[in-house]
């Protein structure tokens, strides 16, 4: 299998997981705090999807993120950022800003978007030493210690590892993170 196709597969995953998890979830698990210390399973949701636009775009491609561009620059949601670091009350406060399926539907224009970037990418850039540092250095919203921090591992890394680690791996266990602490939530509320 082609490495484009099979990172489009895992993103493709992803984003049909997303909506799973979304499907599952009744009006009150969005903004209920299972366990002390944990994010708002909304504020997850988001940070999700922010993760794959802003690793995609801004990250791997050094190009403006779909975030920016109508109609999502006007959501009350939309930041041109991914909540790394963001203190308790800061991802609450955002997390009740966060309207599920305008989400959803941001996730599915993202897919589409990076579906088509991936068919166009060669095996040779995807095996290239991604330029995520010096990109995101372009943009002070991505200057916040605690990001700088969470990239150190990444940094110079092949393009498909990142895509691999960032927009499956860790999207995944924060979806599977969401499931595991609404049921946590939804048990605890009986």
């Amino acid at each position: 299998m082609q490495a484009s196709r099979l990172l489009a597969s895992q993103l493709n995953s992803v984003n049909f997981r997303l909506h799973e998890v979304a499907g599952s979830m009744e009006p009150d698990d969005w903004l209920r705090r299972a366990v002390p210390g944990t994010n708002l399973p909304a504020f997850t949701f988001w940070h999700v999807v922010r993760v794959i636009d802003s690793t995609v775009h801004t990250g791997i491609r050094g190009v403006p993120e779909l975030i920016e561009s109508p109609p999502w620059a006007s959501k009350a949601w939309a930041r041109s950022e991914g909540g790394v670091g963001y203190s308790v009350e800061e991802a609450d406060e955002l997390a009740a800003q966060v309207v599920p399926a305008e989400i959803l539907e941001y996730a599915d224009v993202l897919r589409s978007h990076i579906s088509q970037w991936l068919r166009a990418i060669s095996d040779e850039e995807l095996e290239a030493p991604n330029a995520m540092s010096d990109n995101v250095n372009k943009h002070n919203a991505y200057n916040r210690p605690a990001v700088q921090e969470s990239l150190k591992p990444l940094v110079g890394q092949p393009v498909w590892l990142l895509l691999s680690i960032t927009c499956y791996a860790h999207c995944w266990a924060h979806l599977e993170e969401i499931r595991l602490l609404t049921a946590a939530g939804r048990t605890a509320r009986q």
